[in-house]
């Protein structure tokens, strides 16, 4: 009995050799690469004339898109390029005043964007819409609130950011 026991049991390990490997995660697989442009485009709608909304709109692009299953890349053969169109800047108010003592006013940013991801091998393009706001609250009681506020750099930044994370949420 003992040696149909080991005789079984050396079968096994012989067997066993041949088994497959497990794949180390991460190692065997091959990422699309992504290419993210230099230029974003801003709707002439938006009215905005200053250049310098534009200028972070390409590193939070390339923040995001790190989380995701693409590898960045400088390269001009990259599988994919993606660029951003801004469609909408806005700052959306609503405010109340109660006998002219207490006010009250929400005032949001608000930025909807689109990114394009372009495939370059068959130059199908996909946009992927995002909308991204951010809001802040003033209350003051026996003041006047002053109606113009500027834009917050704070609130525009968080506002491209959300927008941007809206958009790749919805890329394969």
């Amino acid at each position: 009995m003992k040696k149909l026991i080991m005789i079984l049991l050396l079968m096994g390990f012989g067997y066993s050799q041949s088994l497959p490997q497990p794949a180390v995660v991460g190692e065997d697989l091959e990422f699309p690469t992504l290419r993210i442009s230099q230029f974003v485009k801003v709707d002439e709608s938006v009215g905005v004339v200053d250049n310098r909304v534009t200028l972070g709109i390409k590193q939070l692009l390339e923040e995001e898109f790190q989380n995701t299953r693409y590898r960045l890349t400088e390269d001009d053969n990259a599988d994919f390029t993606a660029n951003v169109e801004v469609l909408y800047i806005g700052k959306p108010n609503e405010a109340f005043s109660i006998a002219g003592l207490f006010n009250r006013r929400n005032q949001s940013t608000e930025v909807r964007l689109l990114v394009n991801l372009v495939e370059n091998r068959e130059g199908i393009q996909k946009s992927y819409r995002g909308i991204g706001e951010t809001t802040t609250q003033v209350s003051a009681a026996g003041l006047q609130i002053q109606e113009d506020v500027e834009f917050g750099k704070s609130e525009l930044g968080g506002s491209l950011r959300k927008a941007i994370v809206n958009a790749l949420e919805n890329i394969e």
